[in-house]
């Protein structure tokens, strides 16, 4: 999608250019009010895609809407994405900042789904767990899986971690077969 690769250099930009002026904390604060402002409102999002409505409006809104939530490096970063017709990407670049933010942090998303809800103790043995098989700092999403008997799915990119009953019971089918198969 040329949105995406566009949303990846301006974060990619804005990330290199907040670490060098020491303002990353402050920079990520900001554009999570961003993303939220723009996630959260249909109108805004059509009011930044309209290529009906004048620059200059959709700066002054910008300005309007951002200049007491966010710092100024962030505000002056925001203009700059209208002066250059891009502000309809704004909340594609919040998201694309933070996940090279966690890139640059050894920081990786794993979602974990499983029947029941964790205990805060299951949690923190879990995290410890995937943390030590990937050997990064691990964030965890949490969801019910009803489909589930017991145990739990965790996924990580693309690899998943399947810790389900339905998983063990497989594998100890395969073990006993491959046991009666030795012993005939």
């Amino acid at each position: 999608m040329k949105g995406s690769t566009a949303a990846k250099r301006y974060a990619g930009a804005l990330l290199g250019l907040a670490t060098e002026m020491k303002k990353v904390e402050q920079v990520a604060a900001d554009l999570q009010v961003v993303h939220a402002a723009v996630s959260g409102s249909r109108e805004l999002k059509l009011f930044f895609k309209s290529p009906i409505i004048d620059h200059f409006k959709k700066r002054a809104l910008v300005e309007a809407l951002f200049k007491n939530n966010v710092s100024t490096f962030t505000l002056n970063f925001l203009t700059l994405l209208v002066d250059k017709g891009r502000e309809s990407l704004a909340d594609q670049i919040a998201i694309e900042f933070a996940s090279q933010l966690d890139d640059m942090l050894g920081i990786v998303h794993a979602e974990l789904r499983a029947p029941y809800e964790f205990t805060a103790s299951d949690s923190s043995k879990v995290k410890a767990k995937l943390e030590n098989l990937t050997n990064k700092k691990v964030r965890i999403s949490f969801s019910l899986d009803n489909s589930l008997v017991g145990g739990f799915l965790a996924k990580i990119g693309d690899t998943v971690y399947d810790g389900s009953i339905r998983r063990q019971l497989e594998m100890l089918k395969d073990q006993l077969s491959d046991n009666l198969s030795i012993h005939n």
